[in-house]
């Protein structure tokens, strides 16, 4: 307005539009910070490591957590809601599990939020998958189908690595290398799966 581009009304309208673009984004962290305090309240946390048998092994939990996490997010469409459920039950039991205050924290919050992104990522109902196709301008569900198998590969390599984690105690960093080497190896097979799958040759798909 200061600049003559737009007159008052125009203005106005073009502020209110971007109030209802943010509004369902304000809305989703409203409702995940209103689940994570009924499960404070109700002491989820509390009860599910309550019920957990002493002696249980931890080598799977990462692996579980990451799995539920992506589970959650993606039937709910918020990463936000699944972290504030999953990370006061999570630690818990990692720490009652391991006695080690540092692998609770550093390790559990890694498998709940990458388990969260993920699921929200390829959720059909997420809002970043909402306005990623409105912004697009492409159809909804061809957006989600051509994402999901990009998705779907990561998780499958993170999920291998939580669980390598939790049998061997490997190092994070000598995980990231081998998660590295992984997906480029992976990567590498798939491409080669598709040349064939639609008869290209690497002469024909370097030069297009």
């Amino acid at each position: 307005m200061s600049f003559k581009l737009k007159d008052i009304s125009e203005t106005f309208k073009t502020i209110v539009d971007g109030f209802k673009l943010m509004l369902l984004a304000c809305t989703i962290l409203v409702l995940a910070w209103s689940i994570g305090s009924v499960t404070k309240d109700v002491d989820l946390s509390g009860f599910v490591v309550s019920s957990i048998k002493e002696g249980t092994s931890f080598s799977l939990v990462p692996g579980i957590i990451f799995i539920v996490g992506a589970l959650i997010s993606f039937a709910t469409g918020t990463s936000w809601g699944t972290m504030a459920i999953l990370t006061p039950i999570a630690i818990p039991i990692a720490y009652k599990l391991t006695g080690d205050s540092w692998l609770s924290v550093t390790v559990m919050s890694g498998a709940v939020f990458a388990g969260s992104i993920f699921g929200d990522h390829c959720s059909p109902i997420s809002d970043t998958t909402v306005l990623s196709s409105i912004f697009a301008s492409c159809d909804h569900m061809d957006h989600v189908n051509t994402q999901l198998p990009y998705a779907v590969f990561t998780a499958f390599v993170s999920l291998i690595m939580f669980i390598l984690y939790g049998f061997f105690k490997i190092s994070p960093f000598v995980l990231i290398f081998i998660g590295l080497v992984l997906i480029i190896a992976l990567a590498r097979v798939l491409h080669v799966y598709s040349l064939r799958r639609y008869q290209f040759s690497e002469k024909t798909y370097a030069g297009s």
